[in-house]
């Protein structure tokens, strides 16, 4: 492709403008130069919002559509960047990709396997690259992770395990991922089973069960001496506790319970045969740490210690030369010096990271090849935390083969009508 990509972006809420700042700063460092010359939402405010803000970051004032139908008529474009609600991606994705526009479609590729196999093989019909925003896997402290397990100074991997909680009885982000056809569970839990693919690949069956424990929540805002509450029912599922398992008889075990109030809890740790290694939360800019006992340590151990591990773990030492092994020429540009951990904040490393995303998709719209986290990917973490759902709705636990095939969709079903994927006719 002799001339930068042009593409549209399809969604301008909160995601859509943080993907034009994170295009902002892939072309401030000469990592991505696609134009963006429009942007769709039914909202017309919403659009003319990310139209202001993408003309003072990118220089550009793009066209502002309220459909896709239009901005296909009135737009020449190569691809877009699909920030809309999950439950609308096979909608938003098909027609592009049916007619040869290249889609990065903003994680959870759908919010069913059925969804997902819909994009994908829109995908092939059309001969265009599909690629998931998925940014949590490009986080340097995931690059490292990922280097130091399969780099084997710890031996092989024989378990995992992540565990959140927190959330109480407030709206998440939005109120859509609340109900049935927003999945709060699969639209957090699919960035963490994509690390577990990652880390690990693929599981072969999963047990979970799931729970609503919070039918009402509340969106909270400032009223003067009080605090306004605006109930909101809940119908998706905010309780999930699945084991993955592997070959060789290893589990991942995952956690997550976003009803609790109080004091929270976000860990994640990956257990080797010869330590451990604790992975902090993306976007901390945190160092990874990693125990590895000596025999000493054993022997210094107490009763009431000694089933809590034999030695705290401590900043993994990377050096300048094997920083350059760990980490890709995109990673350094953006996150100069890089070794274990970066200090900034949360919106200067999530544009960083989306940037990461959008420099990988475009490259492969204009050089071709296929993007790192790709449709396959994308479906691959959905039907983890999906498997995981289907196995506490049949009380069992599921061959993950048998989700990503479609024989197995009971939990889905009721999903996928509300979707439009199925339908009684």
């Amino acid at each position: 492709m002799s001339s930068p990509p042009r593409f549209i972006l399809v969604g301008c809420g909160l995601m859509g403008k943080r993907h034009i700042r994170g295009l902002a700063e892939a072309r401030r460092h000469g990592l991505c130069s696609a134009r963006l010359v429009g942007v769709i939402d039914k909202v017309p405010e919403r659009a003319s919002e990310a139209a202001e803000l993408a003309e003072k970051l990118l220089g550009e004032r793009p066209a502002v559509f309220t459909s896709l139908e239009d901005a296909m008529k009135g737009a020449e474009l190569e691809a877009a960047d699909i920030c809309t609600e999950p439950a609308s991606h096979h909608l938003v994705a098909e027609p592009l990709l049916e007619a040869g526009v290249s889609c990065l479609v903003e994680k959870p590729l759908s919010i069913t396997v059925r969804g997902c196999r819909r994009i994908l093989d829109a995908s092939v019909r059309g001969g265009a690259v599909l690629a998931v925003a998925e940014n949590y896997r490009r986080d340097p402290v995931n690059r490292l992770a990922k280097a130091v397990i399969d780099g084997g100074e710890l031996g092989r991997w024989i378990g995992a395990l992540h565990i959140i909680a927190g959330g109480g009885d407030a709206v998440l982000l939005s109120a859509w991922r609340h109900k049935l056809a927003g999945g709060i569970l699969i639209d957090l839990c699919c960035h963490y089973m994509d690390i577990y693919n990652y880390f690990f690949g693929a599981p072969e069956k999963v047990s979970g069960f799931a729970a609503l424990l919070r039918k009402v929540r509340y969106a909270r805002e400032a009223g003067g001496l009080a605090v306004r509450k605006t109930p909101v029912e809940a119908e998706a599922e905010d309780s999930l506790d699945a084991t993955l398992h592997y070959r060789d008889e290893i589990v991942a075990k995952f956690i997550a319970n976003l009803a609790v109030t109080g004091e929270g809890v976000w860990h994640r740790l990956v257990f080797l045969e010869g330590g451990s290694i604790e992975i902090p939360m993306e976007r901390t800019g945190e160092p990874l740490k990693i125990s590895k006992p000596l025999d000493q340590d054993y022997l210094e151990l107490m009763p009431h210690t000694t089933f809590l591990g034999q030695k705290p773990g401590e900043p993994y030492k990377v050096s300048p030369t094997a920083a350059e092994e760990i980490y890709d020429r995109e990673t350094r540009i953006l996150f100069p010096g890089i070794l274990n951990g970066y200090r900034m904040d949360f919106w200067e490393a999530d544009r960083k990271l989306i940037a990461l995303e959008l420099a990988d998709f475009f490259h492969c719209v204009e050089e071709g090849g296929v993007p790192e986290t790709g449709g396959r990917e994308g479906m691959l973490s959905v039907a983890m935390v999906i498997a995981a759902l289907e196995s506490s709705y049949a009380g069992k636990s599921v061959r993950l083969e048998d989700v990503l095939d479609l024989k197995i969709e009971g939990y889905q079903e009721r999903v996928n009508r509300e979707i439009g994927l199925i339908s009684d006719k």
